[in-house]
């Protein structure tokens, strides 16, 4: 939660007016990742299924990473003002850390699995 709200607060703070290529698609990327959370979440409950919820988990985690070298790669390509590209390399660089703290959540319930599964 603190990647997601760090990106939205940086949005108002640098006053960010466009959505430029990759900010959209590494927030479906954590919406998806989040969902995938939530439904591991409910496979500990029912003692099964969080590995698969896991897996999906890494996979998304994995694409936010090429998003996000994608994204970065054309911000420095595309943009000539140093301060934009600051502002939303900062900005995207939280957007990826979502994903990454996922991931993070799904080894932890892994791990819980393998101990008390």
């Amino acid at each position: 939660m603190d990647a997601i709200d760090a990106s939205a607060t940086l949005v108002r703070l640098y006053r960010l007016e466009s959505v430029r290529f990759g900010a959209r698609e590494l927030a479906r990327i954590i919406t998806a990742c989040t969902d995938q959370v939530r439904l591991a979440l409910g496979g500990i409950e029912q003692r099964k299924g969080v590995a698969t919820h896991a897996i999906e988990i890494n996979r998304l985690e994995n694409e936010a990473d090429r998003t996000h070298q994608q994204a970065v790669s054309r911000l420095f390509d595309d943009e000539r003002d140093p301060s934009v590209v600051m502002k939303w390399k900062e900005a995207l660089d939280f957007l990826e850390d979502a994903t990454d703290r996922c991931e993070d959540v799904a080894n932890v319930l892994e791990g819980v699995m393998v101990k008390h599964g």
